[in-house]
């Protein structure tokens, strides 16, 4: 299936980067707004499988797009970009029922992985972004990195250290120190807002190791 994408981005040149990176991974671009009008009109004609969508908007915000103008059993799927990473933002943002938010600058393979990984639907990504980790921080976006590395490389979770934490250190433009330290931090947060629950309800009873997480996630 040829993956159809529309983008919301109030800069021209960065929406046009992104609809030619996309293209040439075989995606279609079925439309790109510049302001919140533009946007709106955008959504209605819902012309695509995912929809990338900026919050800071000209006109009309992004967020007030979702909570006005989509419907909550729309079909596609919703990813936001943001320069700001206000925890009340993403907790409203989750809420309205977005599937998965990048902080800006945002990387073009990251949007491409994270668009096929979210039109594949699989289980595990879902229990990450929806169930366990509702917060979208980096770690969480991190901790989704590696699980797309696994499914094609799963002996690379034997060498953290060595293999997988660097890669997504690539993948993102940051040191291998701060993947590691943003998913200890993620898994902290999470633990205290009800991973803790989950978890003992498998019947396990002491936090996870990073390893021990990726490999409940890969089941």
């Amino acid at each position: 299936m040829v993956i159809r994408v529309s983008i919301i981005e109030d800069s021209e040149e960065l929406a046009s980067t992104i609809k030619i990176h996309l293209q040439n991974q075989g995606m279609i671009v079925t439309g790109i707004a510049n302001n919140g009008i533009d946007g709106r009109q955008l959504i209605e004609e819902e012309n695509f499988d995912v929809l990338l969508l900026d919050l800071v908007l000209p006109n009309i915000d992004g967020l007030t797009l979702v909570k006005n103008y989509m419907p909550h059993d729309r079909h596609y799927k919703v990813i936001c970009f943001s320069a700001f990473g206000k925890e009340s933002v993403l907790t409203e943002a989750t809420a309205l029922g977005v599937d998965y938010f990048l902080l800006k600058p945002v990387n073009l393979d990251v949007i491409h992985q994270t668009i096929e990984r979210l039109c594949q639907g699989g289980q595990s990504d879902k229990l990450v972004l929806d169930t366990l980790f509702p917060e979208k921080l980096k770690g969480t976006q991190y901790l989704n990195d590696a699980i797309a590395i696994l499914k094609k490389e799963p002996e690379k979770i034997e060498h953290l250290t060595r293999t997988l934490y660097p890669e997504i250190a690539r993948m993102n433009g940051v040191n291998t120190a701060s993947v590691e330290r943003a998913i200890r931090h993620s898994i902290d947060k999470s633990w205290k807002q009800g991973f803790e629950q989950k978890w003992l309800a498998e019947g396990r009873y002491t936090k996870p190791t990073i390893g021990e997480l990726l490999e409940y996630l890969m089941r």
